[in-house]
């Protein structure tokens, strides 16, 4: 399965790219980013490139190197401070001062090659005209510094680290009962799982 297939359920840009590898605590099991061209086709699955900005990217990480090793290393830094930041939030505590630092400066270098333009309804970034190996995660600074700001930070919360694959989530239930990334994935799994061991346990407390 390629990272084009990769299902983004986290409710917004910022936790989707967080959940692009699994589980998020614990021995990881699946790293679905290994350098610059899988983050170039998330990015144009995704529909933050399109197909000749996404080609034109491949072609200069091929051609470049050095520079995409480096661009992929500030992306995946990104990702874990952005992981760390909002794995606080869920828990309740304060992020660090350096997780807050990564997002500040990736926020501003997003600025920096950004420009607003009107869309439908409002205004939003585009960096259509950048050709820089860092395009593909400028949006992602963007989607999480509007999270952060904006919220609903008390609608993030975390697929379980015990049973389940860690990922964050929105969760947008009317009544805030969304427990797991997936019912489809980790929830049907986990009750699979469950219902198996109540019946263990059924069958070793039955009289003989």
């Amino acid at each position: 399965m390629s990272v084009a297939d990769l299902v983004r359920n986290g409710g917004t840009l910022s936790l989707d790219f967080i959940n692009t590898v699994e589980p998020r605590t614990g021995p990881v099991s699946r790293e679905w980013l290994t350098g610059c061209a899988d983050l170039v086709v998330w990015a144009r699955s995704g529909g933050l490139l399109d197909e000749a900005a996404a080609d034109a990217l491949l072609r200069a990480a091929a051609a470049r190197p050095a520079e995409a090793r480096t661009a992929f290393g500030r992306a995946i830094d990104l990702r874990e401070g952005l992981f760390r930041l909002f794995a606080a939030i869920v828990d309740g505590a304060t992020p660090a001062a350096a997780d807050l630092e990564v997002l500040r400066r990736a926020f501003a270098d997003a600025a920096r090659h950004g420009r607003l333009v009107a869309r439908a309804g409002g205004f939003a970034w585009d960096f259509g005209d950048a050709d820089s190996l860092d395009r593909p995660w400028w949006p992602v600074a963007v989607s999480a510094m509007e999270l952060l700001t904006h919220g609903p930070l008390d609608r993030i919360k975390q697929c379980p680290t015990d049973e389940g694959c860690s990922w964050l989530f929105i969760d947008a239930t009317k009544n805030r009962s969304r427990r797991w990334c997936s019912m489809d994935d980790c929830g049907s799994r986990i009750k699979a799982r469950r219902q198996t061991d109540r019946r263990r346990a059924a069958g070793r407390t039955s009289p003989a």
